[in-house]
């Protein structure tokens, strides 16, 4: 899937560079015009849906190597023993099992968006975007190992994580009319992105258990004084867009753009700087 993507990118930053030098007049009465004169600044609101790829969503899945890991918890004296106890143990408990195909749930996109027309077919784009990615699955725990053999006394519970994310989108699109009310469109540039974790979570008996180091060199302790500090996770990251769609205008200078875009891009979370894909698809409303 990824040697596609990279395909796709090249073809179309290929296409979007070549533009005719020379055009007859009538063409440009049938393609679509921003403008009076087929230059200046349209702007936009998008609303669409988000699927991004897992490869970064393992982040919340506790493991040892992650920077929030289910260690971090039950190496705490005081959590362990809320856990032993509300899991109604006997002698012990431990981590059967974390999860091994974490991955988000598809997300509601709202975004701002802004054009620059050159000519009626080439324009400068520049498109602000925010999510909240949800990545969601289990953790299970033994209760009281048997050293015989017998079934295990395994317990399953949530595991979440909670991303927000803002994609800016920077780049060429270019416009092939049909009609003067309808064209396809073509588009692809750079992408810088911002990540924030909220949220790195399991449950036991709807108690939350964060795996974030609020405590720094310090730990949990309760009913104590034991400093916490804010904790900032993410980062700027970069990549690439791509998309295509179609226009269509309606009375009063409206105009409606259904579309879809792929990205390939780095997200700064720890341990998870890889490029990885993905894809949404939205509807634009230009004014």
């Amino acid at each position: 899937m990824k040697s596609l993507v990279r395909l796709f990118f090249c073809l179309l930053l290929t296409r979007l560079c070549i533009q005719p030098v020379f055009a007859q007049d009538d063409q440009y009465k049938a393609e679509i015009d921003y403008s009076n004169s087929g230059r200046g600044w349209v702007f936009g609101l998008n609303v669409g849906v988000y699927y991004p790829s897992k490869g970064t969503a393992a982040y919340h899945n506790g493991s040892p190597q992650n920077v929030n890991n289910v260690n971090y918890v039950m190496s705490n004296y005081y959590w362990y023993q809320d856990i032993f106890y509300a899991l109604g143990a006997h002698d012990s408990i431990s981590v059967a099992g974390l999860p091994q195909n974490m991955h988000y749930k598809p997300a509601i996109q709202p975004g701002l968006y802004a054009q620059y027309s050159f000519n009626p077919e080439l324009a400068l784009v520049i498109e602000f975007n925010y999510m909240k990615l949800k990545a969601y699955d289990a953790i299970s725990f033994e209760v009281d190992p048997k050293p015989y053999a017998t079934e295990p006394d395994l317990r399953f519970y949530p595991m979440h994580g909670v991303e927000e994310r803002v994609y800016a989108d920077i780049g060429l699109k270019h416009s092939f009319p049909k009609t003067d009310k309808f064209s396809w469109f073509a588009m692809g540039g750079l992408n810088v992105n911002s990540t924030k974790v909220k949220q790195c979570s399991f449950w036991v008996e709807d108690v939350e258990y964060s795996m974030i180091n609020i405590y720094g060199d310090g730990s949990y302790v309760p009913n104590g004084n034991s400093q916490t500090y804010t904790v900032y996770q993410g980062g700027i990251g970069v990549g690439m867009f791509g998309g295509a769609g179609a226009s269509v205008i309606f009375g009063n200078g409206i105009v409606l753009e259904p579309g879809i875009t792929a990205h390939w891009l780095m997200v700064n979370l720890d341990g998870y700087q890889n490029m990885n894909p993905g894809v949404g698809a939205y509807v634009r409303f230009l004014f």
